[in-house]
């Protein structure tokens, strides 16, 4: 038998935890204490273009596209996600861990990635938070909301 081991693409080194890989304009407007002082029951789930679903506190490597760019050759990421199974991924995580609340303030690119993975769950409360008519101005919104739940546990 042979086994070849295998280079890792990924440099250690270069991983960080989720919260602080990403600093597009919602995570700018999350201040880091909020991250600090949050209690150990308070996880934020992110939607990831590369990864599909990782926690907040998961290690990531740098990556450069999103839910709402087309990848040759799977095309937009958030129809690819979709059609993959992310929903279902969501909801089996989600009843896996049975939190007492869900607070989405997933934009549109994002929640189309995961659309339907409420309508599974039993006795999760889903509170979905909308900035109508604001676009990608409610960024900066949904950061705070973010910082409000790290600090609170709550809306």
């Amino acid at each position: 038998m042979q086994v070849a081991a295998a280079k890792s693409i990924v440099d250690p080194a270069k991983v960080m935890p989720a919260f602080l890989r990403y600093r597009g304009n919602m995570y700018r407007h999350i201040p880091q204490d909020a991250w600090e002082q949050r209690g150990a029951e308070v996880e934020v789930l992110i939607a990831s273009g590369l990864y599909g679903l990782v926690g907040s506190r998961d290690p990531v490597a740098y990556y450069d596209c999103s839910m709402a760019e087309p990848l040759p050759p799977l095309g937009k990421l958030n129809r690819w996600w979709h059609d993959h199974g992310l929903p279902k991924i969501l909801t089996a995580f989600l009843e896996s861990v049975k939190p007492r609340l869900v607070v989405d303030l997933l934009s549109l690119e994002y929640r189309e990635a995961v659309a339907g993975y409420s309508d599974a769950l039993s006795g999760i409360d889903v509170k979905t938070i909308e900035f109508p008519g604001m676009g990608r101005a409610s960024q900066p919104r949904r950061g705070e909301k973010v910082a409000q739940v790290l600090r609170t546990g709550k809306l």
